[in-house]
């Protein structure tokens, strides 16, 4: 499209581009952060049907709130009102998160709470520092509890930069060793292509990590997490975690989905580790008894009480 518009006209021809939001990285969106980061010239607006404070800016057409109402009922789809009236970006119907299924928590509980078990980090690794690149993004989390009873709490600012393999290097043992000094902490690594190297090279350095295979592909590995997220197991802090809940609920309409991938693996690999413990089987042969001698106990702490 820019190849063949820009040409056309002469030296004082105002070039007018109207069109919708449809994703971070439409046509709209780009030219708008060009202009943002002062790489072209020009001047961007959006109009939509209601500000920030729910004022109609279109007043002629509909001017009392019930008149926006009624405008709203005759559409009848929740993602076109938004997208083409509101003018926010909005995933298509095959979302796999959404922003309701969220859930904050005010407090962290602690490393010295009863159900703590342990600080849990995943890496997913990017292989170029060149603008176009993917991110090496972090996530890490406390996991406390057993179970049913297990709950997850994502830890705030979470990282997400352009980093060559030296300096991933660098960045992952810094972390491991200040942000992760807990006997039970565990380090997780995507294990894909050159990323197989990683946790062999900081094995070499000190620094333990656990290689993950990732099973499926993206969408569906995020979508292994619906579940955990709408049942409360899983909690985000109130600040700080933004961008990784933007790639969560605009997973396929984001520009980057990187933090949503280290997300993923660090929710998936948990949950395979830990889905099955928390009984214990204690066994005792020989007796006058009629039962099988086995004792059942489960160990769960409620992390929420």
């Amino acid at each position: 499209m820019r190849g063949e518009a820009i040409p056309a006209g002469d030296r004082n021809t105002r070039l007018i581009i109207v069109g919708n939001l449809l994703h971070e990285d439409s046509l709209l969106m780009r030219i708008k952060e060009e202009i943002n980061q002062g790489r072209a010239k020009g001047v961007f607006k959006e109009y939509p049907l209601l500000d920030e404070n729910d004022n109609c800016l279109w007043p002629g057409k509909y001017p009392t709130p019930q008149d926006v109402e009624e405008e709203k009922l005759n559409i009848s789809s929740e993602i076109s009102w938004q997208r083409e009236y509101l003018l926010r970006i909005i995933p298509s119907d095959d979302q796999v998160i959404y922003p309701e299924w969220i859930q904050y928590y005010e407090e962290l509980p602690g490393v010295r709470h009863k159900a703590y078990r342990g600080t849990y980090t995943a890496v997913d690794l990017a292989i170029s520092t060149k603008n176009s690149a993917d991110y090496t993004a972090i996530v890490s989390a406390h996991i406390y509890g057993r179970c049913e009873k297990m709950r997850i709490y994502i830890l705030p600012n979470p990282i997400m930069e352009k980093l060559n393999f030296p300096t991933q290097v660098d960045l992952i043992k810094n972390y491991k060793r200040t942000q992760m000094l807990g006997n039970y902490d565990k380090l997780f690594v995507e294990s894909v292509a050159y990323q197989e190297a990683l946790p062999q090279v900081l094995e070499t350095q000190g620094v333990e990590a656990e290689s993950v295979v990732p099973k499926g592909d993206k969408r569906t590995r995020l979508a292994l997490t619906s579940a955990p997220l709408k049942s409360g197991m899983i909690k985000f802090p109130r600040v700080g975690c933004e961008k990784l809940i933007e790639q969560l609920v605009g997973f396929g309409i984001e520009k980057h989905d990187d933090l949503a991938d280290a997300f993923s693996l660090l929710i998936n690999t948990t949950l395979d580790k830990h889905v099955n413990e928390g009984t214990i089987i204690m066994a005792f042969l020989g007796g006058d008894s009629d039962d099988d001698g086995i004792i059942y106990y489960s160990d769960y702490v409620d992390v929420d009480n």
